[in-house]
């Protein structure tokens, strides 16, 4: 493992928001993050086929220092990636373009990392706002206890959303960085956070949860909606663990049995405001996995 750099002051930590088609909201997201820390480095990465979110942010007060950049609809990784490319600092945190931080959430995110120069990852909670559960959900994880995963096995143990979530630079570069074959938008639709959490793990790396760092996400979907949520969702999981048991072998087992038992007997560890039906969600992430183990993987962890 390389070694690592230290976050001390509040420029070590640079914060990139990915958009697409949601011009009130990433400007609602920079607006909470400048409100909490005026002198962040913000990137906002902008797949938006339109001008519209490139001049709502060009024309706010007090946006002058914010970069924006425009990138072809490649996918979420691909623009987790490209923001990444563009910041300096030696930590990297991301959310969403429909949410909002809440403060203390830079600070909290340096405070994980400084604990331990082994962490390569932190998840923090995503909370909902008040709505009516009656119509749909806001897709919510909450964490209760800050807790750092060792080892590949633990990995059930850190779930985590990308909507807040942040990397260490090391890290990134020494594991090319998300793998941009998954995610909303890519071939594999979701999951490159969680894959780049087991990476990390498989990598040496530390990854950990801390309820200190939180956002508030702002993403409502009808029951309708979330259909194709929660498939894409599920089809971006079993690529996911498909590739997690190529690359890390026996270590694998235990998680695949966690989840496997999961699905038995629990609940997603996402709260839904229900708890999805089970054989929909198993037939989309035994298609995802079929999927996963027929596609290459390169030497980085990445599908090829």
């Amino acid at each position: 493992m390389t070694s690592n750099p230290r976050v001390t002051t509040p420029g070590d930590i640079s914060v990139v928001i990915c958009t697409r088609d949601r011009p009130v909201g990433v400007v609602t997201a920079v607006h909470s993050v400048l409100r909490d820390t005026p002198d962040a480095e913000v990137v906002v990465v902008d797949q938006s086929p339109g001008d519209q979110t490139r001049l709502l942010l060009a024309n706010e007060p007090g946006f002058s220092t914010v970069r924006v950049i425009r990138s072809p609809p490649l996918g979420l990784a691909a623009a987790r990636n490209i923001g990444a490319s563009a910041c300096t600092g030696a930590i990297i945190a991301f959310t969403d373009d429909d949410c909002e931080i809440v403060p203390g959430w830079l600070g909290a995110m340096r405070a994980a990392f400084l604990s331990d120069e082994r962490i390569g990852m932190v998840f923090g909670s995503v909370t909902a706002p008040e709505y009516d559960r009656g119509a749909g959900f806001v897709p919510a994880y909450q964490v209760h206890s800050f807790f750092v995963a060792e080892r590949l096995e633990q990995k059930t143990k850190i779930e985590g959303m990308g909507a807040c979530m942040a990397v260490r630079r090391a890290t990134w570069e020494a594991l090319s960085g998300f793998d941009e074959a998954l995610g909303s938008g890519a071939e594999f639709r979701a999951g490159e956070d969680a894959d780049f959490a087991i990476r990390s793990l498989a990598g040496g790396w530390r990854v950990a949860e801390t309820p200190e760092a939180a956002v508030v996400h702002h993403g409502f979907r009808t029951w309708d909606q979330g259909h194709s949520l929660i498939a894409g969702y599920m089809y971006g999981l079993g690529a996911t663990n498909a590739k997690m048991l190529r690359i890390g072998g026996w270590r694998a087992i235990r998680p695949l049995w966690t989840l496997a038992w999961r699905w038995l007997a629990g609940a997603p560890v996402v709260d839904l405001n229900h708890v999805p039906p089970r054989m929909p969600r198993l037939a989309s992430f035994l298609r995802g996995a079929v999927d996963g183990m027929r596609h290459p993987v390169a030497s980085s962890g990445r599908f090829g």
